[in-house]
């Protein structure tokens, strides 16, 4: 292997190491995690307490519901016999 072509080989590796670490980077203009921030206002408070303790209502409510439908399934197919060739 000639020099010149020893240099061009690592000019491109260091080249590539250079925009990896530049691609692999975090954006400063994206905001990480979660922010928090509450209004001063009372009333918008009381209004987003409610409606996210509403949310949790109906979240175990539809949860609920689908339990009641898995049984309801689950006993119909039960009390119906069935065939053994289908299975095997």
């Amino acid at each position: 292997m000639k020099l010149r072509t020893l240099f061009l080989f690592g000019a491109g590796v260091v080249t590539g190491l250079m925009i990896a670490k530049k691609l692999s980077a975090d954006d400063e203009a994206i905001v990480h995690g979660p922010q928090q921030t509450r209004s001063a206002n009372p009333m918008v408070r009381a209004f987003s307490d409610r409606t996210s303790a509403f949310s949790d209502r109906a979240t175990v409510r539809s949860l609920d519901a689908i339990r009641r439908a898995r049984v309801a399934i689950r006993d119909r197919l039960a009390e119906q016999g069935y065939d053994e060739a289908a299975w095997s």
